[in-house]
């Protein structure tokens, strides 16, 4: 086993460590643990034995494991560009409501309190003006 063998066996175990204790917290959900270890594992798996990826690419009709393992990723880094976006556009529509709706409650607030002012200064009194009939 080589030096990198090592590193990468020791880095990909930390994160599957780090993705358990995570998992078990809840502060991650079960579906994105469960596809993070699977990915650590086949990562960990792939680092033991190297020639893993060569097979699996010649039984897909891929000439190099190197080239299966690029095309992986390029797919990866789609479909994650892909699941931000739609996230992202939700959140802004879900922030656009909300401030919809803070705008209309403070619209309706101010209007309560200008009624209110203008109710009280209908019901008072004329100051007199110093002139008695």
């Amino acid at each position: 086993m080589t030096v990198f063998q090592i590193f990468l066996l020791s880095a990909l175990s930390l994160g599957a460590i780090a993705v358990a204790t995570l998992a078990a917290r809840r502060a991650i959900g079960r579906a994105a643990s469960a596809f993070i270890l699977l990915v650590l594992g086949g990562g960990i798996a792939f680092a033991i034995k190297p020639d893993l990826t060569t097979a699996i690419a010649h039984r897909l009709g891929i000439n190099r494991g190197t080239d299966l393992l690029l095309y992986v990723l390029v797919l990866a880094v789609v479909y994650g560009f892909i699941v931000i976006y739609l996230k992202l556009r939700r959140v802004r529509r879900e922030l656009t409501v909300l401030v919809r709706e803070i705008a209309v409650r403070e619209a309706v607030r101010n209007d309560r309190n200008s009624a209110r002012s203008v109710g009280e200064s209908t019901t008072r009194e004329p100051a007199s003006s110093g002139r008695h009939e």
